[in-house]
């Protein structure tokens, strides 16, 4: 008979529910971390940590590689669709619990009736990024289909309060990257509306398309020509 677990870290509450559930998840089919480990691409150490608790929360891919290998086998497709659903939003609150105790101090984002100005539409973007687990800019990107809406550039200026989306259109594939269900977007699209009047059609939004792109561009040349420099300089010193 193996060792009694060691009891759940909980200096992140939220963590310690994530950590409870995958455990209940592990001893629902009666296996070891070694068992779920011959059936997953990560260790029986990575998975042992992340039902372990503590201050560091696991990153996603390790929590839906547990949970894939923690079904039952009498689980029906809703089944495992709804179990992974639960521990992703067990995951993404375990997260925003980390990162507002270890980030910067941010200021409290107004609920969506209230936001008044273009400082209170920024902070309920971040808010939505941060409830979101905090995506990475090259995952916001991807989610937002790829179709150049929301370049990882772009989403990077919208998170770090340097920007506002420069069109609807914009700002609804910034709700996609931050997985917001289609039937939660209303109240979002009438926030935008009060503050910016009805999606804009036609010449200004293709100028103003085709601006952020080139901006993106900018972005990307200027880096590359600081990289160049750098590179001649360090040739030139050999």
């Amino acid at each position: 008979m193996g060792r009694p677990e060691n009891p759940i870290n909980k200096d992140l509450k939220r963590n310690a529910r994530l950590a409870a559930f995958l455990r209940m998840r592990r001893n629902r089919v009666n296996a070891t971390y070694a068992d779920l480990a011959e059936l997953s691409e990560y260790s029986r150490q990575t998975l042992q940590r992340a039902a372990s608790g503590g201050g560091t929360v696991p990153p996603w891919p390790v929590v839906e590689s547990f949970m894939e290998v923690s079904h039952a086998s009498s689980d029906t497709d809703g089944d495992r669709t709804r179990s992974l659903q639960h521990a992703k939003n067990l995951w993404r609150k375990a997260r925003y619990e980390q990162r507002r105790m270890t980030g910067p101090p941010r200021p409290d984002a107004p609920v969506l009736g209230l936001v008044r100005d273009e400082a209170d539409v920024a902070a309920v973007l971040v808010e939505l990024y941060e409830q979101a687990g905090a995506p990475s800019m090259k995952e916001m990107e991807e989610r937002a289909a790829g179709n150049g809406l929301l370049p990882h550039s772009t989403a990077h200026r919208i998170v770090t309060r340097k920007a506002l989306p420069y069109s609807f259109d914009q700002f609804d594939a910034f709700l996609i990257a931050c997985e917001v269900p289609v039937q939660r977007r209303e109240p979002w699209h009438n926030m935008w509306i009060r503050m910016f009047g009805a999606p804009r059609r036609g010449p200004l939004r293709s100028l103003m398309e085709n601006a952020s792109k080139a901006m993106d561009e900018a972005v990307r040349a200027e880096s590359f020509r600081d990289a160049a420099a750098n590179t001649m300089a360090l040739l030139g010193a050999a």
